[in-house]
């Protein structure tokens, strides 16, 4: 009987000690833990393309954490994770889903960020889904249009091509076109070679023309720049004139000076006008008088009163 006991006392603590280890085990695996040793923090996503409850989160590629829910709302979604106390989030955190494996697994990738303020935990991690396989052919199947379009234009310039490559006369200008360019690389290097002295003395003057210019310039920098200053001032002074004279010519168009209120005072025009016509019939006069015999002069002098 007491055998017994102690054989069923042995095999309750054997299950409750394996029971035991199975649950750390399972929670170690999990990573669950009965201490208050984690934190939840909370991201919102455009698309997760497939993350499930009990997901990995990683940072920085290391397993640290598991989503714990998936909220859809609004055109967006919201994902609730646990990461324990050890990872700090930064103010310039991110969040990516990504493909876990070739399997179409998927798990959240954190970065912490660098930043020296840390995030807030009452906010939400913004996150967003990296292209995948899946997304990559998407892609394809997205521009698969385009893609027909040109290898069909593509096709179409190869067959002009091969036509045009098939034209006898095609052929035979531009046979015609290499015959012509070899002749004419001949004749240049016949003149090069004949005229090979004369090229090289025109390259000599040349240099020797340089040397004086360079050393004309060299010898006359002081004066070239004295009239370059003259030059300057002269310049100058002509604006000034000009400018002079456009504020003059608008005094005159707006009778703010004697030579404007004498062209465009139409009393003093008529006076002009008037005298002039006095003056005329004057000289009609006199010129009558010297046909005639002579100017008549009627005066009358007064020596004394």
């Amino acid at each position: 009987m007491k055998e017994s006991k102690k054989t069923n006392i042995k095999v309750g603590i054997t299950v409750i000690a394996a029971l035991l280890i199975f649950i750390w085990i399972l929670g170690w695996a999990k990573r669950i833990t009965l201490a208050g040793d984690t934190y939840t923090v909370k991201m919102r996503f455009n698309s997760v393309s497939g993350l499930e409850n009990g997901d990995h989160i990683t940072v920085n590629g290391v397993k640290k954490g598991k989503v714990t829910d998936i909220i859809g709302k609004d055109g967006l979604v919201y994902v609730t994770g646990i990461l324990p106390n050890e990872v700090k989030l930064k103010v310039d955190a991110k969040a990516r889903v990504e493909m876990l494996d070739l399997m179409g697994g998927k798990k959240i990738e954190i970065f912490p960020g660098v930043d020296a303020q840390a995030f807030d935990l009452q906010e939400e991690l913004e996150g967003r889904l990296a292209t995948d396989i899946p997304g990559a052919l998407q892609m394809v199947g997205n521009v698969e249009a385009d893609l027909k379009t040109i290898i069909i234009e593509l096709k179409g310039l190869l067959e002009k091509i091969s036509i045009n490559i098939s034209d006898e006369k095609l052929f035979v200008s531009l046979r015609n076109a290499v015959t012509n360019f070899e002749n004419i690389s001949q004749k240049l290097d016949r003149i090069l070679v004949q005229n090979e002295k004369e090229f090289s003395q025109i390259v000599k003057n040349t240099a020797v023309v340089t040397t004086k210019v360079n050393t004309l310039l060299d010898e006359n920098s002081s004066t070239i720049k004295l009239t370059l200053q003259e030059t300057e001032k002269l310049v100058t002074k002509m604006s000034d004139v000009s400018s002079k004279l456009d504020s003059f010519l608008e005094q005159t168009q707006n009778q703010k000076n004697n030579l404007g209120k004498l062209i465009y005072d139409e009393k003093v025009y008529k006076d002009l006008e008037n005298s002039l016509n006095r003056l005329n019939e004057i000289t009609e006069i006199l010129l009558e008088q010297i046909k005639t015999g002579g100017i008549k002069v009627d005066t009358k002098i007064r020596l004394f009163d």
